[in-house]
């Protein structure tokens, strides 16, 4: 199969997956270099050491740091980074690999697992996996710190295998039992905000198991990585069988290796292509990368991105933007950042919260935002943009709409030609073209058609309102 060709559209379409939105000076760079393959490399080409946010609310207010993360998570995705695809795939890891705010009851660590997505989320999966493991967000959030010999918690042990690596139907509760028992000891401090992380040995129990067809908990000193429990995801990872008793039979006698990378290239396929079935000649590439390079995530997700699969009709029209894509599309387009408007509590009525992920399992994709109270939040959302981009608009004589690329005064949108013919000096047609080209905004022709057409019903007075249209045009709603 041939490679997909550097073409704008393609570029675009590229960078609208990967970058959140197709920023025209990125647009220019990438149909600068010689094919696809350089494209997808340039767009990985991220920052080693991306920066952290600094708090700015008191320690006593943890809620307001959340927020604190939020904000600076939403500006790095929209204006601060300068490859933004290493918070695209960070939002992925956050909703793969999931903790939520509210039980977790820390800022502090909930900016530590975000850090971990963002500075590693394209190093290697069993790393990944093993750090966030003994995190103490992770731990509390699937209760590994109530996990004892005496009184196993089967949560994490059971998610690990069922959403994070395997997938269901892949083990048999003996393998859950068996995790579990790796698993305990890793627990957390509550009262020290400095290193909560705690190793429990009089809690572990250090039996030899049998688990995915190895034998694991045979080292004997098990705080030495600290603890059992990381051998388990090597298993996994790596020399594990689907046991013959698991409800998954087409994958009975499988390495578990295998298994896992076809679970998770399935995720990533939903996550930035389309939720129909991962294509076999794609599916194929993914799980071969993963598999040679002991997975690593970068010649894994190259091997998405530079797949001709990946540049079809279907693929194309086949993503929603999630509430988060949509905040960030709409925080490029007006030059805003993310605190101006407390995206917070907008996002929230989309449905969809940073931090806040409703269950393990991680939000829905695609279609799940597509219905009546998503779509109402999403105009609230857009009607918030739409204020805020022009609060001195109405003020005395004159005032502006400010968009990325600059403003228009209130002067030009409504000044019109002498009586009796009274018409606008600006025509409706070029109206519009002027508000795409500041928020830096391509739109079908017929969209644009439409939003023209409303102008044309409008007064000179109400001809701002074709603002709030693009953000709630069709293309803005896509990934």
């Amino acid at each position: 199969m041939a490679p997909a060709p550097l073409t704008e559209a393609n570029v675009r379409h590229l960078l609208r997956r990967t970058e959140f939105v197709d920023r025209p000076h990125r647009v220019a760079e990438l149909l600068e270099l010689a094919d696809i393959d350089a494209a997808v490399a340039n767009i990985l080409a991220v920052n080693p050491a991306p920066p952290s946010v600094i708090f700015t609310a008191p320690a006593d207010r943890d809620w307001e740091r959340g927020r604190d993360l939020t904000h600076f998570w939403l500006d790095q995705m929209a204006r601060d980074s300068a490859r933004p695809f290493q918070e695209r795939m960070a939002f992925f890891w956050h909703g793969h690999f999931c903790s939520e705010f509210g039980k977790v009851g820390s800022s502090m660590l909930m900016r530590e697992q975000i850090d971990l997505w963002r500075s590693e989320g394209l190093g290697n999966i069993r790393s990944l996996a093993t750090t966030m493991s003994t995190q103490v967000a992770m731990i509390r959030y699937l209760d590994n710190n109530q996990n004892k010999k005496s009184s196993p918690n089967q949560n994490f042990a059971r998610e690990l295998m069922e959403l994070f690596l395997l997938g269901v139907g892949n083990y048999t509760e003996a393998d859950v039992e068996a995790s579990t028992a790796a698993w305990t000891g890793h627990s957390d401090q509550w009262d020290d905000e400095i290193d909560p992380y705690r190793w429990r040995p009089e809690w572990h129990d250090s039996s030899p198991k049998d688990f995915l067809g190895r034998r694991i908990n045979t080292d004997a000193d098990p705080a030495a990585w600290p603890g059992h429990g990381p051998e388990t995801i090597a298993v996994m990872l790596g020399d594990g069988v689907v046991p013959s008793g698991a409800d998954n039979v087409a994958n009975r006698g499988r390495p578990t290796r295998a298994v896992a990378a076809e679970f998770l290239s399935r995720k990533l396929w939903t996550s930035f292509a389309t939720d129909t079935p991962t294509p076999p000649g794609v599916m194929a590439a993914m799980r071969d990368a993963l598999l040679a390079d002991d997975f690593d995530v970068r010649p894994w997700v190259t091997a998405m991105l530079t797949h001709p699969d990946f540049y079809t009709d279907a693929v194309r029209r086949g993503l929603v933007r999630t509430p988060v894509e949509f905040v960030v599309a709409l925080l490029v387009a007006t030059g805003q950042r993310s605190r101006d408007d407390d995206m917070t509590w907008l996002m929230g009525a989309m449905g969809q919260q940073l931090l806040y992920p409703p269950n393990v399992s991680g939000w829905r994709p695609n279609g799940y935002w597509v219905n009546a109270s998503a779509m109402e939040g999403r105009a609230r959302t857009a009607q918030q943009m739409n204020w805020a981009s022009a609060r001195t608009y109405w003020n005395g004589d004159d005032g502006p709409i400010t968009l990325v690329g600059g403003s228009i005064m209130r002067s030009e949108i409504t000044a019109r030609t002498p009586w009796p013919d009274s018409q606008p000096v600006l025509s409706n047609a070029a109206l519009v073209a002027r508000f795409l080209e500041l928020m830096r905004i391509q739109l079908s022709p017929a969209a644009t058609a439409e939003i023209v057409r409303y102008a044309d019903g409008a007064t000179v007075w109400e001809r701002n309102n074709a603002v709030l249209l693009i953000m709630l045009a069709p293309e803005m709603q896509m990934a």
